[in-house]
């Protein structure tokens, strides 16, 4: 019987000796003596979870050879890589279950992914969800990891998340200074780029001669699903709310006074197809946070409205195709071209042009950065990299989010003239 076992069963008998000299009813007794016992496993749980971590045995690490000016940078060994926590609970990783999902799209296949944690000592990229590690990754075997590794060895963080809605993951995760070599995230200053969706342009023969009028499709105005309350979109869209009318779905509708509901996807999707304006508005606005309010707005082949214009640049997001509240002065300035769109099918459809040169290509998956992943851990004349506080030097919210919400508050609280 393990020590936290030993001091269950001690703790359960005292209890029960104690109940048997009492004068409580057998109901009460037993009423308690069942308190105990669940307060206890709980408690045994938290311990538990605090000191049980993998042990790692120390692993082999082969002598890496420096890379002379006449050989050639490609290594043609198979290169293995562990996916170390979950994404979002699911390990497997949904959709990259297999080696062979994993690379489906890439000429290079020779990589091979795990998910086995063990197999840390022979993996050459090491990938931590960072939105998984506090509940699934402990101090102590982050530490274990970092002394055990290997100098070629890469750990790799990759978030999907905004900064803002992991605020106490610095703290969390204590992590050692140079734990990390690459980064997998939307940013564009990753080491591998992971954005939402993407578009492509189309080869000349498959270009539309002309573009749909696809303010004809529509006979619905504004449309805004939100499902995570209290952000300083909010506030935007109650002032907007006074000038125009803005169907509110999700969870957060009741704050507006509205209660619009749609019970399967296939369902959904036909009811936000039809509206032409979508609030494409992020929970929080950080550089590159591009999610796929903005990508399915496209899909619907509506018009998305932003909350800014700063990255919604042509190397992400097709030229021309959005709207963002920064280009107006007041809210109710916003409000008022939306009604002039509304009113001018020609004007509106301006917003497609660049249906004539391009296509959007869908949501993106972790599989599209496999290529790139694969081709670097190849490349042996990559030179060695760490962030030695990469919530300092590469994932901060006070550098990457402040100041936009703070211009968004601005926005919100100009007087109309």
């Amino acid at each position: 019987m393990n020590p936290l076992m030993k001091a269950l069963h001690r703790n359960l008998h005292f209890v029960s000796q104690f109940l048997g000299r009492s004068r409580l009813s057998f109901w009460a007794r037993s009423t308690l003596l069942v308190g105990v016992f669940l307060s206890s496993i709980y408690l045994i749980r938290i311990i538990h979870d605090k000191i049980s971590y993998p042990r790692f045995e120390p692993w082999f690490c082969t002598n890496a050879t420096e890379v002379t000016s006449n050989q050639t940078c490609f290594s043609n060994d198979t290169k293995s890589i562990l996916f170390y926590t979950p994404w979002f609970g699911w390990k497997p990783w949904p959709g990259d279950e297999t080696t062979e999902a994993y690379l489906s799209e890439c000429t290079t296949k020779k990589c091979q992914i795990t998910f086995d944690i063990y197999d840390i000592g022979k993996s050459d990229l090491v990938i931590f969800h960072a939105g998984d590690m506090p509940r699934y990754v402990k101090s102590e075997e982050i530490r274990q990891i970092h002394e055990n590794r290997c100098p070629r060895q890469r750990m790799a963080f990759l978030n999907h998340e905004s900064i803002v809605n992991d605020p106490d993951l610095e703290r969390l995760l204590s992590l050692p200074e140079g734990f990390f070599n690459w980064t997998i995230t939307f940013k564009r200053e990753s080491d591998f780029l992971y954005p939402y969706g993407h578009y492509v342009r189309l080869p000349s023969a498959e270009r539309p001669e002309k573009i749909t009028n696809h303010a004809a499709e529509k006979n619905k105005f504004v449309l805004w699903v939100v499902s995570n309350c209290g952000r300083t979109r909010d506030k935007y869209v109650k002032k907007l709310l006074k000038y125009i009318k803005v169907d509110v779905y999700g969870r957060c509708s009741g704050i507006f006074g509205q209660d619009n509901r749609c019970t399967h996807s296939k369902n959904c999707d036909n009811i936000f197809s039809s509206y032409k304006f979508y609030l494409a508005f992020e929970n929080s606005v950080c550089t590159d946070y591009i999610t796929e309010k903005f990508w399915r707005t496209l899909g619907w082949n509506s018009v998305p409205i932003t909350l800014t214009r700063d990255f919604y640049t042509p190397d992400v997001v097709p030229p021309n195709s959005f709207i963002s509240v920064e280009d107006f002065p007041t809210v109710k300035a916003l409000a008022e071209y939306l009604l002039y769109l509304d009113k001018n099918d020609t004007a509106y459809n301006e917003y497609f042009t660049w249906k004539k040169e391009f296509a959007y290509a869908g949501m993106s998956q972790m599989r599209d950065t496999a290529c790139d992943i694969c081709d670097a851990l190849h490349n042996e004349c990559l030179k060695p990299k760490f962030y030695k506080d990469i919530f300092k030097t590469f994932w901060n919210s006070d550098v990457d989010c402040k100041e936009k919400e703070g211009r968004l508050l601005q926005l919100i609280d100009r007087e109309e003239e």
